[in-house]
């Protein structure tokens, strides 16, 4: 095929799958009207080496993805847990690329992952929520996530088991996302979450992991699973950072006379890093509590203030880029697989700025970091 027309035909069908129109596209790529989109698009106009450069990037793509020949690669299918109603396909392609890239820099440090994370191949069609209890306190076990599983889950899933994370800004938009592709896994989640409602969307996402060979097509309708799956994700998240024994152990040491103080629910649930209302539905399943006061409690004017007033101190925004996705960049840059503008480009900002950027993950530009320690060779 003539290569202009090729062009057309990738820039088009690459604009259309991230929802964008000519306008938006040519402001994103640098264009001074979408007139020029249109041209290219219809194969009028030959597109300059920067130009190409520009939309590939706008584009969420690559540029050897548009001058690839062959059928474009399949997308990865990106699975959310609460759809976002607007810029759904730009996030999704936004996503997609950032978890390529994570895969590019893994490749050139030559990284290999410790594990493969374990898949539960039960017919999710014939699983009932018992089912779902008993996966969950399986897979902490299996993981070893300890009495605690909230407090090392993320680490865990992203440097053990390679799973790309990141977060992005998306209001109330969005909650959690995730995905499989040629670049592994990945877990997209909303950094404008409170912490622990983010540890709740890994356990979530986990489930989806775990089970993503076994989902069926009908399982899914337009990127969104069907309501008796996400149950059972739901509990199995609860299950998994609830463990049923210390949950037993902690609340008899704040229980006296049959009664706890809103103050010590709050607490237990920042103890185990979870919202104060996974908590109580989650002593609710272990028989503590009717579900007419989960309802009630959940509802109380006074405990919201209080747990506002707890946990006030306790709300830390993720990095907008993962730390090891900075460091392994940084070392691919400093063992010269990586140019100093593409690694500006793949930690968005720009080369004046770099330094500066680098510095705040503890990075330095100046220093060659090449200095060796001998082992015994083991």
């Amino acid at each position: 095929m003539e290569l202009r027309k090729l062009l057309a035909e990738r820039i088009r069908a690459a604009r259309e799958k991230i929802g964008l129109t000519q306008n938006q596209l040519a402001e994103m790529a640098g264009f001074s009207s979408a007139q020029i989109i249109s041209q290219i698009e219809k194969a009028e106009r030959d597109i300059k080496a920067w130009e190409l450069f520009n939309l590939a990037r706008a584009l969420k793509t690559d540029v050897a993805e548009i001058l690839s020949e062959g059928a474009p690669v399949p997308v990865a299918q990106v699975l959310w847990r609460k759809t976002p109603k607007q810029n759904r396909q730009l996030l999704e392609s936004d996503f997609l690329q950032r978890c390529q890239e994570y895969a590019l820099v893994e490749k050139l440090c030559s990284v290999k992952i410790d594990a493969e994370l374990p898949t539960i191949q039960e017919d999710l069609s014939a699983i009932k929520f018992s089912d779902a209890e008993r996966l969950g306190k399986q897979t902490r076990d299996v993981l070893k996530l300890g009495n605690r599983p909230a407090s090392c889950l993320s680490d865990m899933l992203e440097n053990k088991f390679g799973i790309k994370i990141w977060y992005f800004n998306m209001g109330e938009e969005g909650s959690a996302a995730s995905t499989k592709g040629a670049f592994g896994m990945g877990v997209l989640i909303n950094a404008d979450e409170a912490p622990w409602r983010r540890n709740y969307s890994f356990a979530h996402e986990l489930f989806h992991l775990l089970t993503w060979e076994t989902m069926a097509s009908n399982d899914i309708t337009k990127g969104q699973l069907s309501e008796h799956i996400e149950k059972l994700a739901d509990i199995f998240a609860s299950n998994l950072l609830l463990p049923d024994k210390e949950i037993n152990n902690t609340l008899k040491a704040r229980v006296q006379d049959n009664k706890i103080e809103y103050a010590d629910l709050i607490e237990i649930a920042r103890e185990f890093g979870v919202s104060t209302r996974a908590l109580l539905w989650r002593l609710k399943n272990l028989h503590y509590i009717k579900t007419e006061d989960v309802q009630r409690i959940d509802d109380s004017p006074d405990l919201k203030q209080l747990d506002h007033n707890i946990r006030m101190g306790t709300w830390n925004r993720p990095p907008d880029i993962p730390e090891r996705f900075v460091g392994l960049a940084f070392m691919a840059y400093k063992n010269g697989k990586l140019s100093r503008a593409k690694l500006a480009e793949l930690l968005k900002t720009s080369l004046l700025d770099l330094p500066d950027f680098l510095l705040q993950y503890g990075l330095d530009d100046s220093k060659d970091y090449k200095t060796a320690v001998h082992t015994s060779g083991r």
